[in-house]
């Protein structure tokens, strides 16, 4: 049943051209940062050849290439940007519209007059979003790969593909959080626009607020990975800083730049346990939805709502 439930909300999804225009989405995103990666790639070079010719012609030796003293895969760093800023947000509308269609079309009611529990339910739309999010972030590693193949001249090695893969799970996890959000503002409210807007709240303190207690972060300063801002040198912050390990967005961030190695080194150990807010939030969210949709009444959506 679960597979029955999670292949019908697919098709669904599909029809309703919700997939397409996720996926079109995120591959803009990823086609984006591979441009704004060769771009910059193309000016450092070009800077680097005209110093090289005028240092050259002054009878001094050419400077080491700044291309080959930055990581490869640095070219897709905006990707850690995008995501928990575009991605998190149509993860959050694939959740929301994985419940709230069927109140809104009154499936709901349909699917509870046959046998089936509501956890079954639950788990099918659980996984109807693992799947779609795991086919979207599949092609964006695809679209990645070749981006950085075209913008270096040469295939990723295995590494770098194994680091684009970790990358890319994390991303996974993480957007995973936000379309539980949407699936959980669903169950916890009665009207549909407030359920939406109660979703695009979570993400917004999530994304914005929390960092900006945690880490002196202001909202704009939100959208680069700081690792240390100036104003955490204020008492206040300093006391707020205390809950940055439970900022999802920072550690994922931090983890991001790390896998990438566009962040500072740290052990293996520290990177793995930045992913433990994000995987306890995962945890504490499908707990959440299983308890309220024990609760939650079908019989009220309609077409109108």
């Amino acid at each position: 049943m679960i597979a029955t439930i999670a292949s019908h909300q697919v098709l669904a999804l599909r029809r309703q051209r919700v997939f397409v225009a996720l996926l079109g989405t995120l591959l803009a995103m990823t086609a984006i940062a591979g441009v704004l990666g060769w771009s910059s790639h193309r000016t450092i070079v070009g800077i680097y050849d005209e110093a090289t010719k005028l240092v050259v012609s002054q009878g001094q030796p050419a400077p080491a290439n700044p291309i080959g003293l930055q990581p490869t895969l640095s070219l897709l760093s905006n990707m850690v940007i995008y995501i928990p800023l575009i991605g998190a947000l149509l993860a959050v509308v694939l959740g929301h519209l994985s419940i709230a269609d069927d109140e809104s079309s009154g499936v709901g009611r349909l699917v509870f007059s046959r046998r089936i529990t509501r956890s079954t339910y639950l788990a099918g739309k659980v996984v109807a979003a693992a799947a779609v999010l795991g086919v979207i972030l599949v092609a964006s590693l695809v679209v990645s790969t070749v981006s950085l193949w075209i913008v270096n001249g040469a295939a990723p090695t295995i590494a770098e593909l194994g680091r684009l893969g970790l990358f890319y799970g994390l991303s996974w996890m993480y957007l995973m959080v936000f379309a539980l959000i949407g699936m959980l503002a669903v169950l916890a409210t009665r009207r549909r626009p407030l359920a939406l807007l109660s979703a695009m709240g979570a993400w917004l303190v999530i994304t914005f607020v929390v960092p900006q207690f945690t880490s002196g972060l202001r909202p704009t300063a939100s959208l680069n990975p700081i690792l240390d801002p100036v104003s955490t040198s204020q008492t206040f912050f300093k006391v707020t800083s205390k809950a940055r390990p439970l900022s999802v967005v920072e550690q994922y961030k931090a983890a991001s730049g790390r896998i990438l190695e566009t962040g500072p080194t740290e052990s293996i150990g520290h990177t793995i346990a930045r992913t433990t807010p994000i995987a306890g939030l995962l945890i504490a969210l499908v707990v959440a939805a299983a308890l309220l949709i024990r609760h939650h009444d079908f019989s009220k959506g309609s077409s109108h709502d």
